[in-house]
Order: structure tokens, then sequence, then C-alpha cells
């Protein structure tokens, strides 16, 4: 017996055990299959879950290979469509910005900013405001605010032109990676968006060139609005009203420092395309604390 809930599934066994499991913005859904066996020969999907928790993987049984085919379809879509929805109940309802805070000249070479959830560690996340700014010597810049008024810095990433930036596959999947920091938003175009505008930066290191003259930078933004604007044209409208996860009494540490980090991936970009199934050779299982909800989040407990 599986069940799927608004921030969750539970499952049970044959045998009587029962399981529950909560959803983070960061876990992934994935078709796969076996190699060999009985297993080869139903149609699988895995959810993987917040690091260091284990995959759940599952398998639907049918004569009709269409058949089957189908309901895994329709479980992997609506699971991937629960994370978007517990993304959508966390983030504040605000547009993305190409233009300075007017009285913040530390956003005065601004190319994009908004509000991201950002992975602090295994158990909490943050809903920080993120900034893009273009490059600066050698250097660009990711810079996290507490909100939009941009009032005090964070946390500040620093890009080089060798620095990671990759997607995170999965299906539906809107998470991507930044020197080593996890980050979701709140659709899969918006990535596209954000990751666009970084490998746009990093080509502009890796060629040195020279830093953006004012008249440069309205250029910048200008094409970036308009990516803005036929994304906007194109969400969907907000479903959630309130958080779907619980929120911390203290904030999380890892965000509230000043340092410009630097790390290394961990290794999202090596996965394999989500286009076919990937290739499994044996079976595991990972339980949850089961689905919760209610509370504000700044940051949130998964």
């Amino acid at each position: 017996m599986f069940s799927l809930y608004v921030n969750g599934f539970a499952f049970s066994t044959l045998d009587g055990r029962e399981a529950s499991v909560s959803l983070s913005p960061f876990s992934l859904i994935r078709n796969c299959r076996f190699q060999s066996g009985e297993c080869s020969r139903l149609k699988s999907f895995k959810v993987s879950l917040q690091e260091p928790d284990p995959c759940c993987y599952f398998a639907v049984r049918s004569t009709e290979e269409r058949e089957a085919e189908e309901e895994r379809s329709e479980w992997v879509l609506g699971l991937s469509h629960t994370i978007l929805l517990i993304i959508d109940s966390l983030l504040p309802v605000a547009e993305l910005s190409c233009d300075p805070v007017p009285g913040c000249p530390q956003t005065q070479r601004r190319l994009l900013a908004g509000y991201l959830i950002h992975r602090d560690d295994a158990e909490a996340v943050s809903v920080v405001y993120c900034e893009l700014q273009a490059p600066l010597g050698p250097r660009a810049s990711l810079v996290m605010y507490e909100n939009e008024l941009c009032k005090g810095t964070m946390m500040e990433i620093a890009i080089f032109e060798t620095s990671v930036c990759c997607d995170v596959v999965g299906i539906n999947c809107s998470c991507f990676v930044v020197e080593g920091h996890h980050f979701a938003c709140q659709s899969s175009s918006e990535r596209k968006l954000w990751l666009r505008a970084l490998s746009n930066l990093k080509v502009k290191l890796q060629n040195k060139a020279p830093e953006p003259s004012a008249e440069e930078l309205l250029h910048f933004r200008s094409a970036i609005r308009e990516n803005i604007v036929t994304l906007e044209a194109t969400q969907e409208l907000r479903i959630a009203k309130t958080p779907l996860l619980k929120s911390l009494e203290k904030p999380s540490r890892s965000l509230h420092t000043r340092d410009k980090l630097q790390a290394g991936c961990n290794g999202d970009e090596d996965i394999p395309e989500a286009t076919g199934d990937d290739e499994l050779s044996q079976t595991k299982a990972g339980y949850g604390n089961g689905p919760n909800s209610n509370g504000r989040s700044h940051p949130v407990s998964l």
C-alpha cells in the first residue's frame, strides 16, 4: 500500500511493516530499472531523500507493460509535483529582479535576484534572497540576504572561471548547485534562467573580459529582463497558503556568516541524464520521520 500526502508519503509491506517519509525541497524523483532477474520486468522509480538518508525504491507490477508504465508515470509526476508544492509553500510571493535596490550601493552590480531555498545541512533549509552580481576583477558573486531589502549580507559565494555551477537531475526538478551550495527555486524554468546567467558569467570570466561598464550592465539587465517577463508569463498560480515544513526555533548557523565560501560540487553534475531509466543492481529502502506540516520557516526542519 502506497499513499501520497501533501508533504510526504507512507507505505506498508506485505509483512505488515509501515513507514512514512517526509519530502524536502531537495528530494529527487527518477525512473529506474533493474539489470536482471524478476525485478527487471517491473516499472520502477526511486525517491532520493536528502543526504545522508538512503533512497526509497518502488515498482509497479502489471500484466500489461503499457498500464504499468502509465501508473508509474502517475506516481512519479504526483511525487514531483508534491516536492514543487513544498517549495511553493516556503517561497515568498515576489518577482525576480534585475534592477539595483535604490539606496543600497551593494546591489549596484546586480544582474539577477530572487528568493531561493538553500540547503543548510541534512536537517534544515533556509529561504534566502539571492543576488547574482556582475564580475569584479577575476570573480563574480552570488550574494545571499535575509530578504529583498538587502540590508545585510548573510553569505557571499565567489564565482571564478573554474567554479562548478550545475543542475541536479530529476523529474520536474528545480534544484541546482553553485560551488557545493544546493539551491531550489520555484520551477525548472526558473532554474534554467539562473543557470544561464551563471554560465554567461563564467564565459566572461574564462575569456578575461573587462569589468562591464554602466552601459553594458544596462544592456545585460535588459536581456535578463526579457527572460524574466517570458518566465513569469508561463508561471502557474501559487497554490500553497502556508508552509508545509516545520520552522526551527533557532536559525541555522551555516548561513549566518560573512565569510566568502568556496567548495567543491557534491557530484550532482555526474548524474546520468534522466531521460531514460537508471540501471540498478540492488534495492534499498529509507525511512523518514513522517509527513509533517504547520509553522513558518526561516529556516525549516526536514
